[in-house]
């Protein structure tokens, strides 16, 4: 790309289905995309952590690889109940109303009896999460080098202002139905955070409602980036924070089918889309989606992975081909100007030479 472009990546929230954003980046390798600051929500905010920390963007898909590859083999999901617990939310959602709480509860205890995990009691199901996240803590403690995060690309992490699990799936149920859309989400700038905080906002921004604890930071309750101005895909989709960092080309990755997110309301930046050309369902059925979301496992990455990888190259490979060819093109003219500018000092030296001569 040219000198002049400062080149933004997006990576958005999505799950289990974040393992597309592997492919993406070893596309854009190869395309010879250089990337200048990255901003992510609840997973995509994981995957820039971990490349954001790498001594370079080579390193950092080694890492992201590794990882995915872990992943594959062993669900950071400490209750291996993904098809039970959907059921579990999406029956908490439709009961939406007096008495919703209690029931989730009740449907709670019954889930974790039937595969043998016995809930804490007094269990609070508006601020405390059904899984544990201490199996993600430890792949971050493995994959993330924090003290590297000072020198690596600036990254934006967004992440959303909680009320507890259960009144922000609420809250994002009424906005997927219209009635009322949830608050934006803020977007932090991790490097300028200290650094005992920076794996906290990481994990709050990754914290899924009801199915992970939000976390306190400062006294402010945050949970997933992904929730924020639901209609419009604005915390999912953290473009805002790169545009204000002067990023003038950003690359936007999306883990949903038809996202709502549209590059018109940005109308003064230059955006590259890469969207799924294929759906990126995997699983069957009216649960499938929320499957998909937890699918930590061998048979689903590697094909994300591979369908990341196809669509971006559809998607802006030409564009950058083209631009790369242009960028090209530029330092040949000015290698040419300045060899034509060589030519004639000589020239003129060797007319003075001669004119001493005479």
């Amino acid at each position: 790309m040219s000198d002049f472009m400062k080149v933004g990546l997006v990576l958005s929230g999505g799950g289990a289905k974040g393992a597309y954003q592997v492919g993406v980046l070893k596309a854009l390798r190869e395309l010879g995309t250089r990337i200048d600051a990255v901003s992510g929500a609840s997973i995509g905010a994981l995957n820039g952590a971990i490349l954001a920390s790498s001594p370079s963007f080579e390193t950092g898909i080694q890492r992201l690889e590794e990882l995915w590859g872990t992943l594959a083999k062993r669900s950071p999901l400490d209750m291996n109940i993904p098809g039970y617990l959907s059921l579990l939310i999406s029956a908490g959602m439709k009961m939406y109303g007096a008495g919703t709480v209690d029931i989730v509860a009740r449907l709670a205890n019954r889930a974790a009896q039937r595969f043998g995990y016995a809930l804490p009691k007094g269990f609070d199901f508006l601020s405390a999460g059904v899984l544990c996240d201490k199996p993600l803590q430890a792949l971050m403690d493995e994959y993330l080098v924090t003290d590297d995060l000072a020198n690596g690309l600036p990254l934006y992490i967004s992440v959303y202002r909680s009320l507890g699990g259960m009144y922000d799936l609420l809250a994002a149920f009424q906005a997927e139905f219209g009635f009322a859309d949830t608050p934006d989400s803020e977007f932090l700038h991790l490097q300028t955070l200290p650094q005992e905080m920076q794996k906290e906002i990481l994990l709050a921004s990754a914290a899924i409602p009801l199915l992970f604890a939000p976390r306190q930071t400062n006294g402010t309750l945050y949970s997933d980036g992904g929730q924020g101005g639901w209609q419009s895909m604005q915390g999912n989709t953290p473009i805002t924070p790169l545009l204000e960092a002067g990023c003038n080309l950003v690359i936007v990755t999306h883990l949903s089918d038809g996202s709502p997110w549209s590059r018109q309301d940005f109308p003064d930046a230059t955006i590259l889309e890469i969207r799924p050309q294929q759906s990126l369902a995997r699983a069957c059925g009216p649960l499938g989606g929320s499957r998909d979301l937890l699918g930590f496992d061998s048979d689903k990455i590697p094909s994300w992975i591979e369908q990341g990888y196809r669509d971006t190259l559809h998607c802006v490979g030409r564009v950058m081909s083209a631009g790369k060819s242009r960028h090209e093109l530029r330092q040949s003219e000015a290698r040419l100007t300045l060899s034509e500018k060589g030519n004639a000092s000589a020239d003129q030296a060797l007319a003075d030479v001669m004119a001493q001569l005479k």
